[in-house]
């Protein structure tokens, strides 16, 4: 029977997937849970959000509002299609040339044909899965304000299948012809180094674009229009972004004639991409395979790379010797994995963001400004956190197979996660110090609330990081194929649980000494008392704790790791 072979490993996988959903294990059950929940809450939080612009642009007078959701709609499907083929040649090298189990599926009586459609799918819905999750609430709530018939939302699904395959399909063939000249590592890392870079930058853009202008005032209609034409994205018939914009508003309105011509135009761009990728495939997948990592090379280390290494024995030269081996080891690795330094220019984007968005708040007065300083001190550490869980609690996870070595090494543990607590520790605290002291400067408050809250932050950094380094050992996932997983774990979201509680409760803390400040500083009467002093007392103690225990507790638990 024609692709019997693909119909078998799709069986499969298929049933693997069911498993995990319907009958997890006992360690993975919160972790579905959890995640559902997160799951359904962002669903419903982006409907709220695109459906509250859309009514609000509809209420704008003349043709401007017409024009201006067209464009927000041929943006938002231009966004999707660029990004879905950027996923796709990102993720069709893992699936399709680093996965684990090609070594057995090549070997085996399989085509190669049924093998490459089974990995395509894969591709899809790995790459996909995101966009549809976001994509879908967007155009829900674009039909519900044109009222939109049912023949809409029932045709949905089947105009979103062909604007995933086609960009699946040329990144798959982009990933193919890759792969015939340069090794699948490398090629994987910097194509991850240039998907962030554009995904930093679109943030940027849109960030800029200064949305939050329109919101609660009569802006002129001039103003509009100029922002309309910042936000003017490419608009040609052969696009599939356009003819995706261009069906989604026809169907909306209920113009059935033209949205079915779009309609098939795209089923037919799809299967023709499909049939191209299939064919070309039958030709280079396998010796693209084959000869993937045949062609790998070492290159010499950078004179950038040179600097940070001589940087980073000078700043730990009085550390003893064994565990500057050992600190060093770790700067090297993270420099030479395109994927893990790569991520700081996102970083460097959301910083930009986040200051951006502290100096532009409409804070009128000194009360507000000071308020608002406090609140920033518990923003700084969610985001803290969230950068922790993808470096400091991976750390000792990272360490991968070749965990046995330190383990037979005779470095103590205690020694070991130590060493790692202080080289993460001082770039998440510049880092602190950064988005506090800044986002202070512009909300120009006085030097006693400036010191309260980089005091706090850099409790709160010093707080997280032993948290991170110390649960990352009491929860390792040494056997991961993308280190990111490790950010997903089970235990990386107990960590993202009990920081963030930490963090409000270091907000709350910072909150009784500012309280008596501004009531002293505005009403002339001193009322700091002993409570003060407890606020005080209560941020060290606890940020000992939650440093000191977790730490302990992962010495404990490597010991105990057998090899």
């Amino acid at each position: 029977m024609l692709f019997e072979d693909l119909i078998i490993l799709q069986r499969a996988r298929r049933r693997l997937w069911i498993n995990s959903i319907f009958a997890p294990e006992r360690q993975n059950l919160f972790k579905l849970t959890f995640l559902g929940l997160l799951t359904v809450l962002f669903v419903a939080g982006d409907y709220w959000f695109f459906r509250r612009i859309l009514v609000y642009f509809d209420q704008i007078p003349g043709n401007v509002s017409e024009i201006l959701v067209i464009q927000l709609l041929n943006l938002l499907c231009l966004t999707f299609f660029s990004m879905l083929v950027f996923s796709n040649v990102i993720t069709s090298i893992s699936t399709m040339y680093m996965s684990r189990d090609l070594d057995l599926l090549v070997s085996s009586p399989i085509p190669v044909r049924d093998l490459f459609l089974s990995k395509y799918i894969l591709t899809l819905i790995n790459s996909s899965w995101m966009a549809v999750l976001f994509s879908i609430p967007v155009f829900v709530a674009y039909g519900q304000v044109n009222y939109a018939p049912w023949g809409y939302y029932a045709l949905l699904p089947v105009l979103i299948a062909p604007f995933l395959i086609i960009p699946s399909g040329m990144g798959i063939l982009l990933t193919m012809f890759l792969m015939r000249f340069f090794p699948a590592k490398r090629a994987h890392q910097v194509l991850s180094f240039v998907g962030l870079i554009f995904i930093a930058g679109l943030v940027m853009y849109f960030r800029f674009l200064e949305p939050e202008k329109f919101l609660g005032q009569d802006v002129p209609e001039a103003v509009i229009i100029q922002f309309v034409d910042k936000m003017k994205a490419p608009d040609y018939e052969w696009l599939p972004s356009s003819m995706m914009a261009r069906a989604l508003q026809l169907g909306a309105f209920g113009d059935w004639e033209l949205f079915y011509e779009k309609f098939f135009v795209l089923w037919a761009a799809a299967l023709g991409v499909l049939a191209t990728t299939l064919i070309i495939a039958m030709k280079i997948y396998y010796r693209g395979w084959s000869s993937a990592y045949g062609s790998e090379k070492i290159s010499a280390v950078t004179k950038k790379e040179r600097a940070v290494y001589r940087l980073t024995r000078w700043a730990i030269q009085g550390v003893n010797i064994e565990t500057r081996a050992l600190m060093m080891k770790d700067v090297k690795l993270f420099w030479r994995d395109t994927g893990q330094w790569s991520q700081l220019f996102m970083l460097g984007a959301l910083v930009i963001v986040y200051i951006f968005n502290i100096r532009n708040l409409p804070l009128d007065t000194i009360y507000l400004r000071n308020i608002v300083s406090v609140i920033n001190i518990g923003l700084a550490g969610v985001v803290l956190a969230a950068v922790a869980v993808r470096f400091v609690f991976s750390t000792t996870s990272v360490e991968g197979l070749s965990f046995w070595a330190i383990k037979s090494s005779p470095i103590s543990f205690k020694r070991f996660l130590w060493g790692k607590f202080f080289l993460y520790l001082i770039p998440l605290l510049t880092l602190a110090e950064i988005l506090v002291i800044v986002s202070n400067l512009f909300l120009g408050v006085d030097a006693f609330v400036m010191a309260i809250s980089a005091g706090s932050i850099a409790l709160l950094t010093i707080g997280l990081t032993g948290l991170g380094v110390g649960m990352g050992a009491i929860y390792p996932k040494f056997d991961y194929e993308n280190v990111a997983e490790i950010g997903v774990t089970s235990g990386a979201i107990l960590y993202m649980i009990i920081s963030l509680g930490y963090a409000g409760l270091t907000v709350m803390l910072c909150a009784r000494p500012v309280y008596t400040h501004l009531y002293s500083l505005f009403t002339g009467r001193n009322i700091a008392g002993i409570d003060t002093w407890l606020s005080y007392a209560a941020m060290l103690v606890i940020t000992a704790v939650i440093v000191y225990a977790p730490m302990k507790k992962g010495v404990e638990s490597l010991e105990k790791i057998e090899i």
